[in-house]
């Protein structure tokens, strides 16, 4: 048996924009963070003038991968609101609710005026009742171990590696690094008073290779984890099998 110490819980309300750290999360059994990955950017071009009916692959929409410049942007939100505030270098830029035509508008004409030479047409706020756009349709949480993003910016990248670079929800503090690529599949893991299973190691992509705090590709995070440790992977996603509230602080059993 192993034990950890949750140091952090983040969501990300829209794909492909920055995360948003949370005091506590309420966590109900087969089901995502409320609102995580709830709202997407995509055009017309990207998902047809239909729209989404459903969830979509992430090539579908703009992210990291497709889109850097999104990473010069910080937000807020507010879930009780569904209130998205826009940041630029720490001042709000825009702000509207998500869940309301005019709000959507105020933050698409600023996203269409600030991507107008890095995308074509206007990127429009989408969203689908009961879907969340996680990389998987299944309602899977992504749980990164910092010791072993620390073990790979010390050893492998030679530089400080950002946590943030891989967007997951639930950061672990005091677990041996890459232990967690070790957890079989459906291993019980208790954080707090509430159970998840493991599914499986997180394959990381070229999105991680931009610098969230410049936007700029400067590490080749693929090219290093396969040349390092001979994978793909950092993280892994659990998925919930009860319900209740966690917090930072809160213990990480594993077995």
């Amino acid at each position: 048996m192993a034990n950890g110490e949750l140091g952090a819980i983040m969501r990300y309300p829209v794909k492909g924009l920055r995360g948003v750290e949370m005091d506590a999360a309420t966590i109900d059994a087969s089901a995502m963070i409320k609102d995580d990955r709830r709202y997407v950017l995509a055009s017309s071009a990207s998902v047809g003038q239909g729209g989404l009916d459903g969830w979509a692959r992430k090539s579908n929409f703009l992210q990291l991968v497709n889109t850097p410049k999104l990473a010069e942007l910080g937000i807020e939100y507010n879930d009780e609101t569904t209130t998205l505030a826009i940041l630029r270098n720490g001042r709000t830029i825009c702000k509207g609710n998500l869940e309301d035509a005019m709000g959507r508008t105020v933050i698409e004409d600023f996203l269409t005026a600030f991507l107008k030479n890095d995308i074509a047409g206007s990127p429009k706020i989408m969203s689908v009742p009961g879907t969340h756009f996680g990389d998987m349709e299944q309602p899977y949480i992504a749980l990164l171990n910092r010791e072993s993003i620390r073990d790979f910016g010390d050893r492998i990248a030679s530089q400080h590696v950002d946590p943030m670079r891989f967007r997951g929800n639930f950061l672990v503090d005091g677990l041996p690094a890459w232990s967690e690529l070790e957890w079989a599949e459906d291993q019980k893991i208790t954080i707090g008073d509430v159970s998840f299973r493991m599914i499986h190691p997180i394959t990381r992509c070229k999105a991680t290779t931009i610098n969230p705090d410049t936007a700029q590709s400067d590490i080749n995070v693929p090219l290093l984890l396969r040349k390092g440790m001979n994978h793909l992977f950092m993280g892994v996603y659990l998925e919930a099998t009860s319900a209740g509230t966690i917090k930072p602080g809160d213990s990480v059993t594993v077995g």
